[in-house]
């Protein structure tokens, strides 16, 4: 079930967050560490009420925050598609659940959530070294807009509209 993440969640977040984090350096994805994601950033999200769950048997496997903001680097890119569109942020999924279409779930729901909120399209970026990733949202029909470059390196940027706005 994916429902909005309430305070009382971020415990279980945050634990789901490290177990990535780890799993993410053993397969040697220098994509997040103790400064991005943390705690107080997840804390805002809950708070903000961007942030959803997926949770199962009241366990939470996943992560994500919908929203509208966007970093300044979107601005360089030519998207397809124009406003009003809706951003993907922190996309994570338990290394214990991960190979269960966990993360399809997730992409598939902020997809019906865009729709149901007259968005155009989805954008995202995802680190270009996480293959997994970048190959899960190509699968999704996401295409490639071109690279931003954050603190950790170059991210690939992805944008699909939303079938309603084609």
């Amino acid at each position: 079930m994916i429902r909005k993440a309430v305070p009382a969640d971020l415990v279980q977040i945050e634990k789901v967050l490290k177990a990535v984090k780890t799993d993410m350096q053993k397969n040697n994805i220098d994509q997040w560490d103790a400064e991005y994601p943390n705690k107080d950033i997840l804390k805002k999200d809950i708070e903000s009420q961007v942030g959803w769950v997926f949770a199962e048997n009241g366990e939470i496997l996943s992560y994500m925050v919908l929203n509208e903001s966007c970093d300044e680097e979107y601005d360089l890119l030519s998207w397809k598609y124009a406003a009003p569109f809706l951003i993907i942020h922190r996309l994570f999924v338990s290394p214990s659940a991960q190979g269960r279409g966990v993360s399809s779930t997730m992409i598939k729901y902020a997809e019906q959530y865009a729709f149901e909120n007259n968005y155009h399209s989805i954008r995202l970026d995802a680190f270009s070294l996480n293959e997994t990733a970048n190959l899960v949202y190509r699968k999704k029909g996401y295409e490639f807009v071109g690279t931003v470059t954050f603190r950790k390196g170059i991210f690939n940027c992805y944008e699909k509209a939303i079938p309603s706005f084609i």
